[in-house]
């Protein structure tokens, strides 16, 4: 029951000034295996030598929350990542690291005086745009759970329908588009699969999280008819497509600093020119955050999403590729 409550007021954040006592570290090390996405040990050597890996990320973000002197505005702790070395997390982030070809394949770039000037606030989740957060687990398919967030925000625009579309039919089927699977893919290609092909349901093609054969058997129950480009490193032609939109897929360098965040604004050594992972945006407060959204599971960031810093900024190289469907009314 002690290490129950423990827990429960401890949260994921990380917020001690001395070094955690062993029975702390346990109870650190049980609340982390009760998150979304953990799948346990095969063997007790694992379970131990995880153990031990987790303690020492749990040093770190201790280390790291304690002596922030205000520099950093995030936090960090438990998250799903945190049995992992950085080497292995780095490993996993290179799975899907590729960049944005430099042609424009659809020759549309977003113009942001068509729209009337961004709102202050935007966040399309309360708005009912995004489906629940989703968790690619192992596989390097983070570019296709951000392709099927583009789609379901702008299928709902034009259907009013929030409906779940499947990311593993991507994974298996548009290697053709240029797509690689486990191994990574870019959100254009992903929308020009579904321009030629359609996308089926969640729940007629689930995810596996690993590389499979294509299935035709399902049927589509999308149409996309093409795909805008945000000009690339535009901030403000950013700001004004995710106003007037909707959620925006998007690249960014989620860098071995997002292994254990757990929240608030995050702002640090971030690459703008290494784009390895796809995400959503899904908001914005303006002068103050970009709000995204991740395919980790709701175990990681704010209940699996990351606030990044500044939208007159190109946090993590947000702005680099980004980009939206257009969804046919059914």
């Amino acid at each position: 029951m002690l290490s129950l409550l423990f827990a429960a007021a401890f949260g994921r954040v990380v917020d001690k000034d001395t070094p955690f006592t062993n029975e702390e570290y346990w109870t650190l090390w049980q609340h982390f295996q009760t998150l979304e996405g953990h799948s346990g040990y095969s063997t007790v050597s694992e379970h131990n030598s995880r153990f031990e890996i987790f303690k020492k990320n749990m040093d770190f973000a201790r280390e790291f929350n304690a002596e922030n002197d205000g520099t950093y505005t995030f936090t960090m702790g438990v998250t799903i990542f945190a049995d992992q070395t950085q080497d292995e997390f780095q490993a996993y982030l290179d799975k899907s690291s590729r960049t944005k070809p430099a042609d424009v394949k659809n020759g549309v770039i977003y113009d942001p005086s068509l729209y009337p000037a961004p709102e202050e606030e935007v966040d399309w989740v309360s708005q009912g745009y995004v489906t629940p957060v989703k968790n690619q687990g192992s596989c390097g398919s983070c570019w296709a759970f951000s392709t099927t967030g583009g789609i379901e925000g702008q299928n709902y625009k034009v259907n009013k329908v929030l409906s779940s579309f499947s990311e593993q039919e991507l994974v298996d089927c548009s290697q053709k588009e240029g797509n690689q699977g486990c191994n990574g893919g870019l959100m254009d290609d992903g929308f020009t699969y579904v321009e030629d092909k359609g996308l089926c349901f969640e729940s007629s093609y689930p995810y596996t999280g690993k590389d499979g054969t294509c299935d035709t058997s399902c049927t589509s129950k999308v149409t996309v008819t093409g795909f805008t480009d945000i000009k690339q490193g535009d901030t403000s032609g950013l700001l004004s497509a995710c106003s007037s939109q909707g959620p925006i897929s998007i690249a960014v360098d989620a860098n071995i600093w997002w292994q254990m965040y757990t929240g608030g604004l995050f702002n640090h050594n971030c690459n703008p020119s290494k784009l390895d992972h796809g995400v959503l945006l899904v908001g914005y407060s303006k002068g103050s955050y970009w709000k995204v959204k991740n395919s980790w599971g709701s175990g990681w960031g704010e209940k699996g999403y990351i606030r990044l810093t500044g939208t007159d900024a190109n946090t993590c190289g947000l702005a680099n590729s980004a980009s939206y469907p257009t969804v046919a009314k059914n």
